[in-house]
């Protein structure tokens, strides 16, 4: 999502975005065809340009995603990235695209049970990351022994004499992730609890319009102007939690 102007009532601005992807084009007598990737990748950058356009804040510095804390510029992004999670969606976007054949339901629970295949794993790297970037920002200590210190803290297998990943971590070096790392996992952790505000109203239309209209009123409309702590207490009515993260991924207590 490409930001083209912040709304701002001062100057009578109104908010404008793109969304722009490289998606492939149409080739050898087939439409231009999207991946499971592609299509998270649609609805992931949707999201943010949801955020962008439905602000309804007065002033351009605070408008959409301007000035949000590093730790949640990612949440609507993944809060609707999460309705991929439900096989109503997956369903009413799909077919075949020759005879327009919806999607036998083992495919779906297949596409559904991708997301779980290997993350506990996945999130225990994540915040191996994550922690490394925090200790490195924040110690003098030299970084093999911060390495050698936290690994055995999050992975399950020894690490290599030989091993230096951490000089390929470009995103905490060269990009602007440097001691923010963390904000990939908890902003997918805020995504899931806020996502599942409309799972426990499933199947019942009304209260999930209200609970849709109270996201729009809180994460949608208010940008940077209410910290974002206090908009997910007015949305969720208390604190964040990781347990509907953790379901999300397979990794209950079950």
């Amino acid at each position: 999502m490409v930001g083209i102007q912040n709304k701002s009532k001062v100057c009578d601005k109104i908010p404008l975005a793109s969304l722009i992807f490289n998606f492939d084009l149409p080739s050898n007598g087939k439409p231009s065809l999207l991946s499971l990737k592609d299509v998270n990748n649609l609805f992931y950058r949707f999201g943010h340009a949801l955020q962008h356009l439905l602000t309804r804040t007065s002033y351009s510095e605070v408008s959409g995603l301007s000035n949000i804390e590093w730790d949640m510029v990612e949440v609507s992004g993944h809060v609707f990235s999460h309705l991929l999670n439900n096989e109503e969606v997956i369903r009413s976007i799909s077919s075949n695209y020759e005879t327009g054949e919806k999607l036998p339901e083992n495919l779906i629970r297949s596409i559904l049970g991708i997301k779980k295949h290997m993350a506990g794993l996945d999130l225990c790297r994540e915040l191996y990351l994550s922690a490394v970037d925090l200790e490195l920002y924040s110690t003098n200590d030299y970084w093999v022994k911060i390495v050698k210190n936290l690994w055995p803290q999050f992975r399950s297998f020894p690490l290599d004499k030989y091993d230096s990943h951490l000089c390929s971590f470009t995103q905490i070096f060269t990009e602007e992730w440097a001691a923010a790392y963390y904000s990939h996992v908890w902003s997918r952790m805020i995504a899931a609890d806020v996502y599942s505000a409309f799972e426990e109203v499933q199947g019942n239309d009304q209260q999930i319009v209200e609970v849709g209209k109270r996201y729009r009123d809180t994460f949608l409309a208010l940008g940077g102007s209410v910290h974002s702590s206090k908009i997910f207490r007015h949305f969720r009515g208390r604190d964040p939690s990781p347990q509907a993260f953790l379901d999300s991924l397979g990794l209950n207590n079950e």
